[in-house]
């Protein structure tokens, strides 16, 4: 009786495991999925809840990331250079340093001291509308010469050729180790950007209200 109900009880058991056991063969795959350790999706460091666009590897002076529309992405992907986008944007921002101090600087300090600047308004969105035609005329074959000058460098292929450089303000980095120089133009890069910023503020608040507080009660 007691051999019965032993071998009773291991065939319960056997049938109790069987399931058991099926599914510990099936088990190491799924441990081995479980414990594969999951591609780590690197996050971009100025807006970190986005995906790293993959053109931005760090290795350009100011690279932090930030691309949420994938421009560099759709660049790269049509066989564009972005050494072409960084020009731009130096250019860009080193044009509104230049706009931001030349907006405000008329009301400041006077106009020019020539007779045709008499009549001109010290508001930069009225003044544009009444420079004459001939000093326009001046500005414009200017741009011309400099963007011809510029593009001839910036297209020449050079392998050599640094982005942004054309010889103006060398002689500021002459002497300086190569960390002392990426940190000055990251400075000037910062400063590009935040001027690019701040024009496009100047222009909406001088439109809106007429004034530039503190820095201009009334235009």
């Amino acid at each position: 009786a007691r051999w019965l109900e032993r071998h009773n009880c291991n065939k319960m058991l056997s049938l109790v495991g069987s399931p058991l056991s099926l599914a510990g063969a099936s088990a190491p795959g799924v441990a081995m999925r479980a414990g594969t350790p999951a591609m780590a999706v690197e996050r971009s460091a100025s807006i970190p809840f986005l995906k790293k666009p993959p053109a931005l590897d760090g290795s350009m002076v100011g690279d932090v990331g930030f691309d949420p529309l994938g421009i560099s992405t759709t660049i790269i992907e049509l066989g564009g250079d972005l050494r072409y986008v960084r020009e731009a944007e130096l250019m860009h921002g080193r044009q509104a340093m230049l706009a931001t101090v030349g907006f405000v600087f008329p009301k400041l300090f006077g106009k020019l001291p020539v007779d045709w600047a008499k009549d001109i308004s010290l508001n930069p969105l009225e003044a544009q509308y009444q420079i004459p035609p001939v000093a326009l005329g001046q500005i414009a074959i200017s741009i011309a010469i400099a963007e011809g000058l510029r593009s001839r460098i910036v297209f020449s292929n050079d392998p050599d050729y640094v982005v942004g450089d054309h010889g103006f303000g060398a002689g500021m980095l002459k002497g300086k180790s190569e960390a002392q120089v990426k940190d000055m133009k990251m400075k000037e890069l910062a400063h590009c950007r935040l001027a690019m910023v701040a024009i496009t503020g100047m222009f909406f608040q001088t439109a809106i209200t007429g004034s530039l507080y503190p820095l201009v009660d009334k235009f």
